[in-house]
């Protein structure tokens, strides 16, 4: 008796079926992963770029110009202010309304799916610091959340650590004597922070 193409036909449909299975089942966590990657490193050079532009305005403005940070709820917003009365971006001040601000607020996650300052595993710390685990503050700038830079060019000295929940972690390393900033990821395998 010979075979029915259809039954053939059925089979091959049947068994292509369970490799296309087993392939997405393979592959949806690479691409997963590979997305958390691409948005942390967006959030990252985002968070950068307005920590950087503040840099520049104080140079353009003659003046102390900041970055405020605040996260609520898990997102992080940003926001640009200058200094109106010639004593540096004060807190204080901002509510005033003396130190102005220079942009709206911004949300980084609208930018970066998912992406907030925040530390999602245990890393080492950026500069030879302490190890810091998950869920500590992602905001290493002292006690304030204001990223300041003054005319002269230097800044405050600290790290943000950006990341979504899950997936790789980062960080923003600004150079208070120089007003420097590098955008730098963690190898949890080596336990050391790159470029």
């Amino acid at each position: 008796m010979g075979t029915s193409p259809r039954g053939i036909a059925l089979v091959d449909v049947l068994a292509a079926m369970g490799i296309s299975l087993v392939m997405a089942g393979v592959a949806v966590p690479v691409i997963g992963g590979t997305l958390e990657r691409e948005h942390t490193v967006i959030g990252a050079q985002y968070l950068s770029a307005h920590v950087q532009r503040a840099r520049l305005e104080s140079l353009k403005r003659a003046a102390a110009v900041a970055v405020r940070l605040e996260v609520l709820d898990g997102r992080t917003s940003v926001q640009l202010f200058f200094d109106g009365n010639g004593n540096g971006v004060l807190q204080k001040d901002i509510d005033r309304h003396i130190d102005p601000a220079l942009t709206t607020t911004e949300w980084l996650d609208d930018h970066a799916r998912g992406v907030s300052l925040r530390i999602n595993q245990p890393i080492a710390g950026v500069g030879g610091g302490p190890d810091l685990a998950a869920g500590d503050d992602p905001l290493r700038i002292g006690n304030s959340s204001l990223v300041s830079f003054s005319p002269l060019g230097s800044a405050t000295s600290g790290t943000l650590y950006v990341a979504a929940r899950q997936g790789p972690q980062m960080a923003i390393r600004i150079y208070g004597a120089t007003g420097r900033v590098r955008v730098l990821m963690f190898d949890a395998r080596a336990r050391q922070w790159h470029p």
